[in-house]
């Protein structure tokens, strides 16, 4: 039986004294920022109206109100709210208009985000009940994610990552979580960026997007496997402290099988295994499939979930969610948090089950 067809049954299966393996040792990364920014009324959805919120002296407040309640609900890392701002996205949204002006305006937006993760944990911190909480730094994809068609070469992206690592390092983050990339060179640009920048002794997190209906490749087409391995041996060459790899952004079925590929390469090597999932009940593969006019709903047959684990709004339950997690941790992973579509609610289930 090949790694990607092993895991058919429902999280429920794992036995309790799989639990044992994990318990104590997983930390919780917190869950997604633009749709809970929507449901308080802040923005429309859009990733550029929510990163906007970081410096809108009316919106400011919500975005750490939301990095506090993930860090209450458990979250031992948050993650600064700037996944679009990349010089690039900045002229395309008319935010700037060349690239000095795209570069600045990203730089001070990448800052304002850093500023409203850091005051929510020094909140938490001066309630002085909770351990230290710690800021991952977002380093994300330059251009539209998903479509790796669109993801420039690897030495057309360094300047723009390096612009992104030094502000993330000016601003003293505690982590470098590099997400949603859907090529491997997307990884292979970031890591030839750190290389340029003093941040030797930040810990760096690479986790990539994966095609929800073959798990085992990246939503480009690259597979999986050679990306993390591809990842795994230039970080070592270049003496970067690469501490995780993993999968986000995908449905949570579809990284529970991702997991058990990938488990091998990072068996007795010290590198963590990083998961973080979508909450749709549609998932990412069979919106980009409609987008070409494919509305095969066979892909629907292969979902593991079931209809009861979502909301009348096609949300994934959070209580649903946490049986994911405690499946992936009993995969191995050490890093668990939650991507598109999940809330704080999710993050609590996801810790109180992991901890119990």
């Amino acid at each position: 039986m090949d790694a990607t067809s092993m895991v058919e049954t429902s999280p429920d299966s794992f036995a309790m004294n799989e639990q044992d393996k994990f318990r104590g040792e997983v930390i919780v990364l917190d869950g997604g920022m633009g749709h809970e920014l929507k449901s308080r009324g802040i923005s429309d959805g859009s990733f550029v109206a929510g990163v906007l919120a970081n410096e809108n002296l009316l919106q400011a407040s919500t975005v750490e109100a939301i990095h506090y309640d993930y860090l209450a609900a458990g979250c031992d890392v948050i993650t600064t709210n700037s996944f679009v701002a990349v010089p690039r996205r900045m002229r395309e949204c008319g935010l700037a208009t060349d690239e000095p002006s795209a570069f600045h305006r990203a730089a001070v937006l990448i800052r304002s985000a850093v500023d409203r993760a850091r005051a929510a944990t020094q909140i938490i911190a001066h309630d002085g009940k909770m351990p230290q909480k710690q800021i991952a730094g977002c380093i994300p994809p330059l251009t539209e994610c998903y479509f790796g068609d669109q993801v420039p070469t690897i030495e057309d992206m360094i300047p723009e990552y390096v612009m992104i690592v030094s502000t993330l390092i000016d601003c003293k983050v505690d982590i470098f979580l590099c997400e949603t990339l859907s090529t491997c060179r997307e990884a292979i640009a970031i890591l030839r960026a750190l290389s340029q920048s003093n941040s030797r002794n930040i810990p760096i997190w690479v986790s990539y997007t994966i095609k929800d209906d073959i798990s085992n490749e990246l939503r480009s087409g690259d597979s999986l496997m050679d990306a993390c391995s591809q990842i795994i041996k230039l970080a070592s060459s270049l003496k970067l402290p690469l501490e995780a790899i993993g999968v986000n952004c995908s449905s949570p079925s579809a990284i529970s099988k991702a997991l058990l590929c990938i488990s091998p390469l990072v068996s007795g090597s010290g590198l963590k295994l990083c998961a973080y999932g979508n909450c749709f009940q549609t998932t990412t593969s069979e919106w980009m499939a409609s987008l070409n006019g494919d509305n095969d709903k066979q892909k629907e047959s292969k979902r593991v979930t079931s209809a009861e684990e979502y909301d009348h709004n096609g949300y994934l339950l959070p209580e649903a969610y946490a049986r994911y997690a405690r499946e992936w941790a009993a995969l191995g992973a050490q890093i668990i948090g939650g991507c598109c579509g999940s809330r704080p609610q999710h993050m609590k289930q996801v810790a109180s089950i992991l901890r119990s």
